[in-house]
């Protein structure tokens, strides 16, 4: 969720922690106008599988909000995306082919560092079966607070989510200045073996993705880890724990966090199936998406300030929605 690394270097940690962890919404963070979400050859051109993008939890991202570039993208490759607005049963679900829920939340607490579970237990057995009777779900959980919001429907799919900050200390495994923009590519082989990265031929094949600070999920025995953690991964609790990380002089307090709060062994995206349906689970959701910033000047006029997700330079991020669809809608076996 950070965009430490698209801003100017005077600015970074201090207006990523501003913006993105005050408060949780500011009004700052908005779906990029200029973002192309043309398709060229739509994976869909006679039927059309029906996406949900859930707005009944609370979400902070919806389909004409933060998600808006993420919808559209869909739309364009031939999906018929609409919002779901009701809690999960199974009547509700029977029109859904994919379901997307991104950052749910419950009721914020503790400072906003904590959240309330966003979903009753009977809405995640609603969900457990839908999967298994065939249907698709992508869940979307960033750093804290949204990993207390969805945790309890994880555990009921079998994975545990991290409910923290992920960063590395190792510089190939981040971008640029940013310890918690994560980077998954052939260079550091943080890129699972999966359907997911291989696409459908080599224009699809994924070379470098960039996620934008998260927490870590664990890896279940049937899934496959699409963007591994590597073994100088760290999670830091909260926002305070990783505040001091971020200054550059603070290596060796990095490699000392990493060891106290290991994600080793995890990752910040996987997929596996569950009964005939599939499940893909991110950590991560600004790479998913396209977003800038404004910040107003002392001439009081406002200024987009950085970008993040598929709208930045030098990632696959884009194709990576595209390929998770086409898996979550069984074009790519």
């Amino acid at each position: 969720m950070s965009f430490a690394r698209s801003l100017s270097s005077s600015m970074t940690v201090t207006f990523w922690l501003m913006f993105v962890l005050a408060g949780i919404a500011t009004g700052q963070q908005l779906p990029d106008p200029n973002f192309n979400p043309t398709v060229v050859q739509p994976a869909y051109t006679k039927t059309h599988p029906r996406v949900a993008i859930d707005e009944a939890h609370n979400n902070f991202h919806t389909k004409n909000g933060l998600f808006k570039p993420f919808a559209e993208l869909l739309q364009s490759d031939g999906y018929r995306v609409g919002a779901n607005t009701t809690k999960f049963t199974k009547s509700s679900l029977e029109a859904i082919d994919i379901l997307v829920i991104s950052n749910a939340l419950g009721e914020l607490q503790k400072d906003n560092t904590h959240s309330t579970p966003a979903f009753t237990m009977q809405e995640c057995d609603a969900l457990y079966d839908w999967i298994r009777q065939g249907g698709s779900l992508f869940l979307i959980a960033d750093h804290a607070p949204m990993g207390d919001a969805a945790a309890s429907l994880a555990e009921r799919l079998g994975v545990s989510l991290g409910k923290g900050f992920v960063f590395d200390s190792d510089p190939d495994a981040f971008d640029g200045e940013d310890i918690t923009a994560m980077v998954f590519s052939d260079r550091n082989h943080l890129l699972g073996k999966h359907p997911i990265t291989v696409g459908r031929n080599e224009g699809e094949r994924l070379h470098r993705l960039v996620a934008f600070t998260g927490e870590s999920v664990t890896i279940p025995r049937s899934g496959t880890a699409i963007l591994r953690l590597s073994k100088t991964a760290g999670e830091a609790p909260t926002r305070s724990d990783l505040g001091p990380l971020h200054d550059a002089a603070a290596k060796l307090e990095r490699e000392s966090a990493a060891r106290k709060w290991p994600a080793a062994g995890r990752a910040m995206a996987i997929a596996f199936t569950l009964g005939r349906g599939r499940v893909v689970v991110s950590g991560e959701a600004g790479m998913l998406t396209a977003q800038v910033f404004k910040e107003r000047g002392k001439d009081r006029i406002d200024r987009f300030v950085g970008k993040m997700g598929m709208n930045v330079a030098g990632n696959d991020d884009r194709q990576y929605v595209l390929n998770i669809l086409h898996w979550l809608s069984g074009i790519l076996k």
